[in-house]
């Protein structure tokens, strides 16, 4: 077990996003079930690039949302390990009305969807309201970081989960969550320090943000993850 100075237990989140998915067909129409879409070529890509940037790093407990593109994603990044790859269903990505989509009267809903998620009752496409999406990821870490049988952990879950973990983190809380991006298949590293004998945790470290194997430097980075769905919807007007 790694200390902090005062003694405190010091453990280290790797908290993931998963790889590249498509929630539009090749002609900008949105599929119908977003929850089983897999990954595509380019995020299995991301997920082989993760692994070799992963190599070496300890990891002693994963766990993923149980969606296929988390599961996948583990599987890439951690597959030859000799690790179970636990699901923990509070840690699913935000749920929208699946008409939603039907609905909106521009494609800026789809782009900027979280602009005003620290809003009273605001809600992701008329579906799970921010605050009790925050409730439930927080809560789940909260039961992860209670239990002291791990050291390192990967938690591979989703762009909204991250920004919900990311805000409880800072202190930010919801008025963060459109800050944070999340590329495909990034890694934030949060460590978490609990007192050695009552376990209770008193201190959080951001070591690093939205980092990903791929373009780590972010040259070719521009779109957010939400203006590249925007964008690839687009295709139905052209």
């Amino acid at each position: 077990m790694r200390q902090a100075f005062d003694g405190s237990h010091r453990r280290r989140i790797h908290l993931f996003r998963h790889g590249d998915v498509s929630y539009v067909d090749d002609k900008g129409n949105r599929v119908a079930d977003s929850r089983a879409v897999p990954l595509t070529d380019w995020g299995r890509e991301q997920a082989a690039g993760m692994r070799a940037f992963m190599e070496g790093v300890e990891i002693d407990r994963i766990i993923c949302s149980g969606l296929p593109r988390t599961v996948e994603t583990a599987n890439g990044i951690f597959g030859d390990r000799n690790l179970e790859i636990e699901v923990d269903a509070d840690f699913e990505e935000i749920q929208s009305d699946p008409d939603f989509y039907k609905t909106i009267t521009g494609l800026d809903d789809v782009a900027y969807a979280f602009a005003n998620a620290d809003q009273p009752n605001a809600a992701r496409g008329n579906g799970e309201k921010f605050s009790n999406f925050e409730s439930r990821v927080v809560s789940g870490l909260a039961n992860l970081i209670s239990d002291s049988s791990w050291k390192s952990l990967a938690l591979v879950a989703h762009g909204g989960v991250n920004r919900a973990l990311l805000g409880w983190a800072t202190g930010a809380g919801l008025k963060g969550f459109s800050t944070f991006e999340q590329n495909t298949c990034c890694v934030n590293i949060i460590d978490v320090d609990t007192h050695p004998e009552s376990g209770d945790h008193h201190r959080t470290l951001i070591r690093g943000v939205n980092i990903t194997a791929y373009d780590p430097a972010k040259k070719g980075v521009h779109l957010t993850a939400l203006e590249t769905i925007a964008e690839r919807m687009s295709k139905k007007d052209s």
